[in-house]
């Protein structure tokens, strides 16, 4: 049966939701395959506007903030508020559906502690490669321009400002953390590398 939190960006039903129903343990989940069915490779030119649009937005927001307000506050509340909606866009949505990874975090039901667990589809090939290239850009470029903000912020000692870049680092770090870990650190992309380097090994 498909699984109804998938259907709609072309997921099956995956073994990480067996493992949620008890037929499997997290461990077991977490080494688990993204996906059992792929669809075919195809554009989705919404959902990398969406990728870029917050982004965008939240960086115009304040540098232009003083074209629309002088209430620090308001520019406050609006940039965090614009850099939240990215983190949650890029999170749950951008990430799954461009490049196939995603990431997040769950409490244990047994000890309590936080586990995080990082997924990332084995078969790349139905990627877009001109979408994968806008994500991993947008995802890079985005927090450094922030740390430049908040560098500049605090060597002219205009702490509220660095504060408020100090909030978009950590939203945008985390999201480049976490899909760097699906991307380089997840079972299934550590399976990937080594197929990869027994490939290259057996053609020498």
């Amino acid at each position: 049966d498909d699984c109804p939190n998938h259907i709609s960006s072309g997921f099956r039903f995956c073994r990480l939701c067996k493992a949620r129903e008890g037929k499997m343990n997290v461990s077991q989940a977490e080494d688990a395959e993204l996906v059992d069915e792929i669809p075919e490779e195809k554009n989705n030119k919404i959902t990398t506007i969406f990728h870029v649009l917050f982004k965008g937005a939240a960086l115009f927001m304040y540098v232009f903030a003083k074209w629309f307000t002088t209430n620090f506050v308001i520019t406050f509340v609006v940039v965090v508020l614009l850099v939240a909606f990215d983190f949650w866009t890029v999170k749950n949505v951008t990430g799954r559906i461009l490049v196939g990874l995603r990431w997040w975090n769950e409490v244990s039901e047994e000890d309590g502690t936080n586990k995080w667990i990082f997924e990332s589809r084995p078969d790349t090939k139905h990627v877009n490669a001109s979408e994968s290239r806008i994500f991993w850009i947008a995802l890079v470029v985005t927090p450094i321009i922030w740390v430049a903000f908040a560098l500049t912020a605090l060597f002219s000692l205009q702490f509220q400002w660095f504060i408020l870049c100090s909030v978009a680092v950590t939203l945008n770090g985390t999201n480049l953390w976490g899909y760097y870990k699906c991307r380089y650190d997840s079972s299934s992309a550590k399976r990937a590398l080594a197929a990869y380097a027994v490939g290259v090994m057996a053609s020498v």
